[in-house]
């Protein structure tokens, strides 16, 4: 059958909660790609300790293991064991809508585009929420020009920009979409932003820690230099890698 034209590279650790749901979206969204084969699901089991691997095998998914406890080092594993000429980034607590990977292609076969992202939606909405959106999402979007959700580019592009940084801890997508966008600039390519389809991503965050969390951090990183305080491995690990799940 060839090479997957798609390969969905999808995190993982202790996710057994959220992981069923994400791939049924997954497989949705590969019924209307027409050729289902030719999308490949890549799950990277971060020393997870529940029932993680069986979902994904169950789905269908390819499971490849990474050790070291950093998102962006779990990201770059998966890009290097798939397979596809387009990867594409998810978050294992995420669902896509049915026509994801139909934009995702028409985005990729114009020759305008070096990649792009997605927009991302909560599931659930509170003023909080919706507050945090503002301070997040829509500067990435208006001022950046840029959105994480489902990030994607071609595999060659991905390796050429060296992958995703493993000094973050986190907003290691929002650091490679900035550097997507310019070298896509400099290639005489934009960066596309598909607002037709996107992503839903749960709370569970917030339902942890409060609606307002991020805005009681914002002190935090600002006293540690701003984006330096994503490299921070104790300031990340409260709200990314220390929560039971």
């Amino acid at each position: 059958m060839g090479k997957p034209e798609i390969s969905l590279i999808i995190p993982a650790f202790n996710e057994e909660r959220y992981l069923g749901q994400t791939l049924s979206s997954v497989r949705e969204a590969q019924k209307y790609y027409g050729n289902p084969g030719l999308i490949e699901v890549v799950v990277v089991d971060n020393c997870s300790t529940d029932g993680t691997e069986k979902i994904a095998r169950n789905f269908g998914a390819r499971v490849v293991r990474e050790k070291k406890r950093c998102i962006a080092s779990v990201r770059n594993r998966g890009a290097a064991a798939a397979e596809g000429k387009i990867l594409g980034f998810l978050d294992a607590d995420s669902t896509l809508t049915p026509h994801m990977f139909c934009s995702i292609h028409d985005v990729m076969s114009c020759d305008a585009y070096i990649g792009g992202g997605t927009m991302i939606k909560f599931e659930r909405s509170s003023p909080g929420l919706f507050c945090t959106r503002c301070l997040t999402v829509f500067p990435a979007r208006w001022l950046f020009g840029v959105m994480g959700g489902l990030l994607f580019t071609e595999k060659k592009t991905f390796e050429e920009l060296g992958g995703f940084d493993e000094s973050f801890y986190c907003a290691e997508d929002t650091d490679f979409a900035i550097k997507l966008k310019k070298y896509g600039k400099r290639k005489g390519k934009k960066f596309k932003v598909i607002t037709r389809d996107y992503v839903i991503t749960s709370a569970r965050t917030f339902d942890r820690f409060g609606d307002w969390h991020y805005f009681k951090n914002i002190p935090g990183i600002l006293f540690r230099g701003g984006i330096r305080a994503f490299k921070n491995k104790d300031f990340c690990a409260r709200y990314w890698y220390d929560i039971k799940r």
